[in-house]
């Protein structure tokens, strides 16, 4: 069975809030964190919700964030890789720190992968759905962007077939976090958006309910999920925190429900030394 995480698990540490996937803090292999927009759920926002500006601005702006929470949960802020989210199906493979720590580089993909352990490897949502990824038996981690193109593509099958090809990891042993995003409650859709996913032959029905005339409700996580179970995921190793990002944008960022120039909450991992 999935383990839910909900959002009264919130890691409250001095004035930083942030979210753990119980499966894989019990590893012992990684630290890792799911962001918040605010330094502390019940105090004042943190300066990484500051809304507006372009990508850099609000990249510099979930960063400041990470770096107070990378000193509760254990790593070297410097030591962090993020890429440049295209909404694609591409997988980057991260074998030795790129010349801008903090910064995407080249590095234009909506998957990272690595074995390095001087290497953290983080993810940047404000809907979408991050997923975190750990192989205990290869030590090797992933980090996943998945908005509804992505998903639409198998991103997070596609990384998890990556890890098998090239890491030599077993489906079944994947330990996986889905983080906090947008939930089928609040995300309405489309035909622009329902008609790729019909015509894609996968089984769109499932996740997706018809709200009214042209509208539906879409569940991406759930989406997600029995992606990466179709690929030899197993339930029991997975932890989800099931909270709605648009239902609750006063500790995270939705740009559903706060519109264009909202910020973003990073989601990142790096493998103990």
């Amino acid at each position: 069975m999935i383990q839910i995480v909900g959002r009264d698990d919130v890691v409250i540490s001095g004035d930083v809030a942030y979210f753990e996937a119980p499966r894989l803090k019990a590893l012992g292999l990684v630290n890792h964190a799911f962001c918040t927009r605010r330094g502390s759920v019940h105090g004042k926002p943190h300066p990484s919700a500051i809304l507006g500006g372009g990508r850099d601005q609000k990249r510099s702006c979930a960063l400041l964030h990470m770096e107070s929470v990378a000193n509760t949960v254990g790593f070297e802020p410097k030591r962090l890789v993020t890429m440049d989210q295209i909404h694609e199906d591409r997988v980057w493979i991260v074998d030795k720190p790129l010349p801008s720590s903090g910064r995407s580089a080249n590095c234009r993909s909506d998957a990272l992968l690595t074995d390095q352990r001087d290497i953290a490897i983080g993810v940047l949502t404000a809907d979408c759905v991050p997923i975190l990824l750990a192989d205990p038996n290869h030590a090797v981690i992933g980090a996943v962007h998945a908005g509804w193109r992505g998903t639409l593509l198998g991103i997070a099958r596609k990384a998890l077939h990556e890890m098998v090809r090239c890491f030599g990891t077993r489906p079944e042993d994947l330990v996986v976090a889905i983080g906090p995003s947008i939930g089928e409650c609040c995300y309405e859709v489309d035909e622009a958006v329902m008609g790729p996913l019909r015509s894609s032959g996968w089984n769109w029905q499932s996740f997706s309910r018809y709200k009214r005339k042209g509208k539906w409700h879409l569940d991406l996580a759930q989406a997600n999920i029995q992606q990466m179970r179709d690929a030899g995921m197993r339930d029991e190793r997975c932890s989800w925190i099931r909270i709605c990002t648009a239902c609750n944008n006063d500790i995270l960022f939705s740009y559903r429900a706060e519109g264009t120039g909202v910020g973003e909450q990073i989601s990142f991992m790096q493998l103990r030394g």
